[in-house]
């Protein structure tokens, strides 16, 4: 279950922080470095933040803007404090497809740092929607000298009455 991260604020920090010395870190952060996301207690009208629950207990994070001049969805942020659990995966997804459905988005972003476990899933997403997957190579180079590929998603929702 999904509820505003602002009810949750001091488990969702402190669950980041048991995990920011971990190399996933990197997957939710982008870069080596980590800094903890701020959860304000109001609702500015387009930064949507949720704290992900299985019961009672916090298991992940989940935000995204939404803008609604342009008709934007961006800056999606996900971590899960429990891997592997189903939860996550299934109230993410329903959010999406909620807001997808409730806003009717003109257009979808995301991007990650390649090698992330969750690309299949985002792959699958993308490809029901008819997106792009667009890969900058050698973009991100890890803490052991590796270097990783920068993924971004876009997704154009056809718009009745639009051109194009």
């Amino acid at each position: 279950m999904l509820e505003p991260a602002m009810l949750h604020k001091e488990a969702i920090l402190n669950g980041l922080k048991k995990h920011i010395y971990e190399d996933e870190m990197s997957y939710y952060s982008g870069w080596n470095g980590f800094t903890l996301p701020e959860i304000p207690n109001e609702f500015d009208g387009c930064d949507y933040r949720f704290a992900i629950l299985d019961g009672d207990k916090v298991i992940g994070y989940f935000c995204y803007t939404y803008d609604m001049h342009s008709k934007c969805l961006s800056n999606f942020g996900l971590y899960s404090f429990d891997k592997g659990n189903p939860v996550i995966g299934k109230d993410v997804l329903c959010e999406i497809k909620r807001i997808i459905k409730e806003y009717q988005p003109h257009r979808m972003a995301w991007r990650m740092v390649g090698g992330n476990p969750v690309e299949k899933h985002y792959d699958r997403f993308c490809n029901k929607y008819q997106g792009r997957k667009f890969v900058l190579t050698d973009v991100f180079k890890d803490r052991y000298g590796k270097y990783h590929n920068d993924v971004i998603y876009e997704i154009i929702f056809e718009q009745e009455g639009e051109n194009g």
